[in-house]
């Protein structure tokens, strides 16, 4: 989540490889899930403006400008359609992404403010995020609990030989 993006790739192209090491499918079929920290604001520099104010001096930032930080790390903040864009270059480094988890109240958000960006990010990014990133073919991992459970239960009948 913090992480330059070169990191990551690396930490994503380890756990496929084992994925397909240890026999669990393809590779690229290995389902990958990354952090994301997002703060939206209808005009980008509400929204950098905003966060600075709040998070600037934070010791996550390193030191950094938000935009210094947005540029070194995955970090995005902006407009909804800039926080969509930035969101969608993780699968540059990472490929396929079958989850996200959004950080909303890192390092003391205000409630208020947490509430907003919750409501921000499920109406004005998501909606695009879901479309722009479900994959068009059926996953060949089971992703979801109960598809694991079921591919379980099949696995477990008896054979008849």
């Amino acid at each position: 989540m913090f992480a330059p993006p070169a990191h990551t790739e690396r930490m994503v192209r380890l756990y496929r490889e084992r994925f397909e090491h240890y026999g669990h499918g393809a590779a690229a079929d290995a389902v990958v899930g990354l952090g994301a920290q997002a703060f939206v604001r209808t005009r980008s520099q509400d929204a950098i403006s905003e966060y600075t104010r709040l998070m600037g001096s934070s010791p996550t930032m390193g030191g950094y400008s938000v935009p210094e930080y947005m540029k070194a790390t995955p970090l995005a903040v902006g407009s909804p359609q800039e926080v969509i864009d930035k969101i969608l270059t993780y699968r540059d480094y990472a490929g396929t992404i079958q989850r996200l988890l959004f950080n909303i109240d890192s390092g003391g958000m205000p409630p208020a403010i947490a509430s907003e960006q919750l409501q921000l990010l499920a109406t004005e990014v998501l909606p695009t995020l879901r479309r722009e990133m479900t994959p068009t073919d059926p996953p060949a991992v089971p992703i979801t609990h109960a598809e694991r459970v079921r591919a379980a239960s099949l696995s477990l009948q008896p054979t008849l030989d």
